[in-house]
């Protein structure tokens, strides 16, 4: 099947939630899938599963401009181009990752994505309070920053007005504002995963999410590949090759703990009732508890 005909789908996500396991997984299903007797996954060569939206390169590529000249208010209308060639991507590097909000403030009412050719969205969530311990150990930034973060409706990667690095600005806004612009979009099928689920109903949840790409169902390849891409067997992976080469600079590990309940343990109550107080809607809808507010 040629990549035109088969589509390509994105991995959306906050950062901090699930994003880098889902694709990880995609990549071994499909590995076990091809080869009958594959090697074992190297996280720094194997792990291609289609650049992320935000990459400069192929946005340029895409969209035959040098985003650098451009501001990110002048990019973000334009971004939605980018996938309409859906004939370059190569196969097997179909599933992009996302960040960014589905809309962005400049993106003039579209989406900062491309629709065209797209056959759907994997939308990845966690609870918001392990969100923000997650993001402080990756960002080397203190809880109370984080906990701003997530409630701050500006909020962006690579927030520059100008940036030649290798990803262009990604507006995330707040929380809520990033589960409901990729869950109520009604433009793409979404299918909405929870980081808890992918946990503690792993074969269920995971068997779900080849289901909605079209990868291989049969349930000996779905329990190995889930099996082979455990958060532990995930740490041990990026010790191999010595460090993983998403990891920032100052970050100690990209797979660090992948435990649920750890905001619960580590911010103040303060804290937790400022998320509870300003992302209600969004966590009471998705079944993610926090502290009484009384």
């Amino acid at each position: 099947m040629s990549a035109t005909q088969a589509g390509y789908w994105y991995l959306a996500s906050y950062p901090k939630s699930g994003n880098t396991w889902c694709r990880v997984f995609i990549t071994e299903l499909q590995r076990l899938a091809a080869e009958s007797e594959p090697q074992e996954l190297n996280l720094n060569r194997d792990l291609e599963t289609g650049a992320i939206a935000s990459s400069r390169h192929w946005l340029d590529d895409q969209m035959g401009v040098n985003s650098c000249d451009l501001s990110f208010a002048e990019l973000d209308p334009l971004r939605g181009r980018a996938g309409e060639s859906a004939w370059l991507f190569a196969e097997g590097e179909r599933f992009h990752k996302v960040h960014d909000a589905f809309k962005s403030p400049d993106s003039r009412g579209r989406p900062v994505v491309s629709t065209a050719g797209c056959r759907g969205v994997v939308y990845i969530m966690r609870h918001p309070e392990d969100v923000v311990v997650s993001l402080s150990h990756f960002f080397s930034w203190p809880l109370e920053r984080c906990v701003d973060y997530l409630l701050d409706p500006t909020a962006a990667l690579v927030p520059g007005e100008r940036n030649g690095g290798h990803q262009v600005r990604q507006h995330m806004g707040r929380w809520d504002q990033h589960v409901r612009s990729w869950a109520d979009q009604s433009e793409l099928p979404v299918l909405v995963m929870r980081y808890e689920d992918m946990l503690a109903k792993g074969a269920e949840t995971f068997m779900a999410l080849a289901t909605f790409l079209g990868l291989p169902t049969e349930q000996g390849l779905v329990a190995q590949a889930l099996a082979n891409t455990s958060i532990d067997r995930l740490k041990k992976l990026e010790e191999q090759v010595g460090g993983f080469v998403e990891k920032p600079e100052g970050c100690e590990r990209f797979f660090r703990s992948g435990r649920t309940g750890e905001g619960a343990e580590q911010l103040s109550l303060e804290q937790r009732k400022q998320l509870a107080k300003g992302l209600a809607d969004v966590m009471e809808r998705f079944d993610y508890g926090g502290v009484e507010l009384g």
